[in-house]
């Protein structure tokens, strides 16, 4: 669902008021029929592939789970779900010859997810369609997560437990940093960004510039759209994971990983990596599980070969620096930091960049033009409204990071005057963004 969307507040606001005063059966259906609303409102054509996996990964959780003796069967009924969904996967976002179904890489890996934990034993099948089918569907994360397993959201699908003042509370405000994130910050760059990506006239200050930008860009909008989503979640009193944690803040490229769209770290590590081996079989190994589920991760993003060298290069840097752990004298934090920061921003221009061949041509470019960064200035002050929209709310993001715990909102005084602050600065910009032709679509749709 596009949280920026027109239909998505007033149908969200409606909601969320039936759903306290509903018995928990009538809950369940009440999101399952919003989920498909929100979803097929937005994108149509792509409700018969989240159907299609729905239907297939519920029927074989039953027949794995009718035939709970038998591995052999278990296995093969797992090996031919994992073939049909992988399948549907490849066909639409990998052959280029359909269009890309909404959410398809996200709702793919959570039901794969679910597949196999039910194969392993370590989840029992869901019996009921209608509650599975939600778990798939659910309309905040649906899109572009997080990544649930089923163990921390088809529990919570019951729609059993009651919604607290402290969950709209804590829902509301974390909605609100994600609208500031995406209109207030990711929406102001965007411009900027595409015409640095777009442009020609290549220098090192300019190439610079636009894997700072979009490193900012990119963070604004993909944590941006997570915080709206675990936001819209806990006002129904449900609990999604957190997806980041200040991944600008790593010391190293695994310490980004650990921070940055966590939940498909963990997935990957946990139905990836340690199926593989993980670090248990030797040095090479766990070097070559790792670039592998570096690469995965990759492809996962989209069929381009940049995403693969993106992937790979954040998988080299992974083992470099587990190789050089104890070797060199260690640096001080603050510029293990910086350098982390400049890394992860230089390799997003392989992840932003149309093809690999203009990713290594904005790298080329790098070492030259450094006599024109006098001329920054001047650039800065052509997207001056961009920049300007900038300066009161990351300052206000920083004070107000982080996940709230529910006595914090709105007790204490900063939180209130700074949720003021943001809204208000999110209504001016949403203005602006309308006065241009409206909100960007979110970055992470594409995947």
């Amino acid at each position: 669902m596009n949280f920026t969307s027109v239909f998505f507040l007033p149908l969200y606001a409606l909601t969320a008021l039936l759903y306290p005063r509903l018995r928990s059966r009538a809950r369940v259906l009440l999101l399952l029929a919003a989920s498909w609303a929100f979803f097929l409102i937005e994108s149509p054509g792509s409700g018969v592939i989240l159907l299609c996996v729905t239907v297939v990964t519920y029927a074989a959780g039953l027949l794995m789970d009718s035939f709970s003796g038998k591995i052999r069967t278990r296995a093969l009924i797992l090996t031919i779900v994992l073939l049909i969904t992988l399948g549907i996967l490849g066909v639409f976002k990998y052959s280029g010859r359909f269009f890309l179904p909404a959410g398809i890489s996200f709702y793919t890996f959570q039901a794969l997810s679910y597949s196999i934990d039910v194969y392993r034993g370590d989840f029992p099948a869901e019996r009921r369609f209608h509650r599975y089918a939600l778990y798939l569907s659910f309309f905040p994360q649906v899109v572009a997560g997080p990544i649930e397993r089923p163990g921390d959201l088809l529990g919570q699908l019951r729609c059993e437990a009651p919604v607290t003042a402290g969950d709209f509370r804590v829902g509301g405000y974390l909605m609100l940093r994600g609208y500031v994130k995406k209109i207030v910050i990711a929406d102001a760059l965007a411009p900027v960004v595409d015409a640095l990506f777009a442009g020609s006239d290549l220098a090192g200050p300019k190439v610079l510039a636009a894997a700072v930008l979009f490193s900012l860009q990119i963070y604004a909008d993909f944590s941006g759209y997570s915080d709206i989503a675990l936001g819209a979640a806990r006002m129904l009193g449900i609990r999604l994971s957190e997806n980041f944690k200040n991944p600008y803040l790593a010391v190293g490229i695994r310490d980004f990983w650990r921070r940055w769209h966590i939940t498909l770290t963990r997935w990957l590590r946990e139905y990836v990596y340690i199926p593989l081996g993980g670090n248990r079989k030797g040095w090479l190994r766990t070097a070559l599980n790792t670039l592998l589920v570096f690469a995965v991760s990759g492809v996962w993003h989209g069929r381009g070969l940049h995403f693969l060298v993106w992937g790979l290069a954040h998988g080299l840097c992974v083992l470099l620096e587990d190789t050089l752990a104890g070797k060199a004298a260690p640096a001080h934090k603050a510029l293990r930091r910086a350098g982390t920061f400049l890394l992860v921003s230089l390799l997003w221009i392989l992840f932003r960049a149309p093809t690999l061949t203009d990713a290594l041509r904005m790298y080329a470019a790098l070492p030259a033009g450094w006599s024109a960064v006098a001329g920054l200035p001047v650039w800065i002050a052509g997207n001056r409204l961009a920049f300007l929209r900038l300066l009161p709310a990351v300052p206000l993001l920083v004070i107000l990071r982080g996940v709230p715990r529910e006595t914090d909102v709105p007790a204490k005084t900063r939180t209130l005057l700074g949720g003021y602050l943001l809204f208000l600065i999110t209504l001016l910009s949403l203005f602006l963004n309308l006065q241009s032709g409206g909100a960007a679509p979110f970055i992470y749709f594409r995947f």
